[in-house]
């Protein structure tokens, strides 16, 4: 497992801390093709701000916490 993103968030849904590693490229063949899937030549979607990030890596953790208390019962 390959970790690109690593998050530390308090209580209070504040990023305490972040580190990013950059992917290693890779090519195949003659045109080279990106780790997000994308072809040399095509358009790239707008990067994110670091502020947007930690807000939408919360919001997903958030959101898979309150399924797992939803799904796992009483006891966990």
């Amino acid at each position: 497992m390959v970790v690109y993103s690593f998050y530390i968030f308090d209580r209070h849904a504040e990023c305490i801390y972040k580190k990013k590693w950059a992917p290693r490229p890779t090519s195949t063949g003659s045109k080279t093709q990106q780790s997000n899937g994308l072809q040399d030549g095509a358009s790239q979607p707008k990067a994110l701000s670091a502020e947007d990030d930690a807000k939408l890596i919360f919001g997903t953790i958030f959101s898979l916490r309150n399924m797992v208390r939803k799904l796992g019962g009483e006891d966990d």
